[in-house]
């Protein structure tokens, strides 16, 4: 199992809009104020920045025509990350702490 965090790899649904022009407090609790009726848990605003920034970089990526894209380890199961090329051949393989800030996953998911 693979994917790609790009828009190389398109986008076969398209998200729901989000009005940004709240500020995130704003959003955040109107997300909230939204979700209650709809039973759908609201979005932390800190969700939406950490989203855009990644949507950031996978633009920064894909107008130099790469990607970062996400395998299962054949052997032992683990995450796996690639930089690959436009037509998804691999250019080199990535330490998964340069792509995704472990050690603070680790803490958050500790916390719960």
């Amino acid at each position: 199992m693979s994917f790609e965090v790009s828009p190389l790899a398109g986008t076969p649904y398209a998200a729901m809009s989000v009005d940004r022009t709240q500020r995130a407090t704003e959003r955040s609790q109107a997300s909230f104020a939204d979700a209650v009726g709809s039973g759908t848990p609201p979005i932390p605003a800190e969700v939406w920045d950490q989203v855009d920034a990644a949507a950031r970089l996978a633009e920064g990526l894909s107008a130099e025509g790469r990607a970062v894209r996400f395998d299962v380890h054949k052997l032992d199961g683990g995450v796996v990350a690639s930089l690959v090329d436009e037509d998804g051949g691999m250019l080199r393989p990535l330490l998964l702490e340069d792509v995704v800030d472990v050690g603070r996953l680790s803490h958050e998911l500790g916390k719960e």
